[in-house]
């Protein structure tokens, strides 16, 4: 099939070495330096583009996408206070979106057994819960979006788990004294956080792809699962295989739709 890249970063690099590999056509790489390319003829050819820019650059691309006539595939994060006035041009477009905080298998499979648990540990009160993420030093919005989507499997599954509250932010790079300050910070607002809240620390270190852990802890125990992803390969042959399963189609659409059509 016929793909459009937009944003060529790291993660765009992956995502048209993974798309050739399974025997697709890149026809447009559009990045900051020539969005004109929007409104080319390569373009408006593509059968789905692929969306991984920034919080503040996505919603404009995904419709200026979308007015093509070209589905999107959005990986993007951060752009949730967008997303509505993105849903409704896409609908009123008549064009296909399916925008996700992961496309990684691994993360989607991890997501369903942190619900399963979460709904098990709701009898078990003498277990709380802690999230925590680490991501490389570029990524720009925290908590990530995936560990949003975690947390909010979570919260759907366990009825006294009442929302999350953000713990801060350590970079794992700065100065010995610094990252010291930004610890002792976290464990004081760990400390103010409500009983029925989730609490997510956030890590930023180096080029870590991406590490999500989830620890239910009582006075006797602890029990942890975690992800961790080994490069960005994991999250590119997603969304080359979400390109894949959206070409043709019309609406707005989730991750969990297109695994369970793709596993059933």
């Amino acid at each position: 099939m016929k793909i459009a890249i937009i944003g060529y970063g790291k993660m765009g690099h992956a995502i048209e070495r993974i798309a050739l590999e399974r025997g697709h056509e890149i026809v447009a790489i559009i990045d900051a330096e020539n969005t004109a390319d929007f409104d080319s003829e390569a373009f408006a050819s593509a059968e789905a583009a692929i969306e991984f820019t920034t919080p503040m650059t996505a919603p404009g691309n995904v419709m200026r996408a979308v007015g093509k006539g070209v589905p999107v595939v959005c990986g993007s994060t951060g752009w949730g206070d967008s997303r509505a006035l993105v849903d409704k041009a896409v609908t009123e477009a008549g064009g296909a979106l399916l925008a996700s905080s992961n496309f990684s298998i691994g993360v989607h499979v991890f997501n369903t057994i942190s619900r399963r648990l979460a709904h098990i540990m709701d009898k078990l009160a003498q277990y709380k819960p802690h999230m925590s993420e680490t991501h490389h030093v570029h990524k720009l919005d925290h908590p990530s979006g995936t560990a949003l989507t975690i947390a909010e499997g979570i919260i759907g599954e366990c009825g006294r788990v009442d929302g999350w509250a953000d713990e801060g932010v350590i970079w794992m790079n700065a100065e010995p004294a610094e990252r010291e300050t930004q610890e002792r910070e976290a464990e004081a607002r760990a400390k103010e956080i409500p009983a029925d809240k989730l609490p997510i620390l956030t890590y930023r270190e180096g080029e870590v792809p991406g590490i999500h852990t989830v620890t239910w802890e009582s006075g006797v125990d602890t029990i942890t699962i975690s992800h961790s992803a080994k490069s960005r390969d994991g999250f590119a042959l997603g969304a080359v295989m979400a390109a894949e399963w959206i070409a043709g189609r019309k609406g707005i659409f989730t991750i969990e739709e297109m695994m369970k059509s793709l596993l059933d």
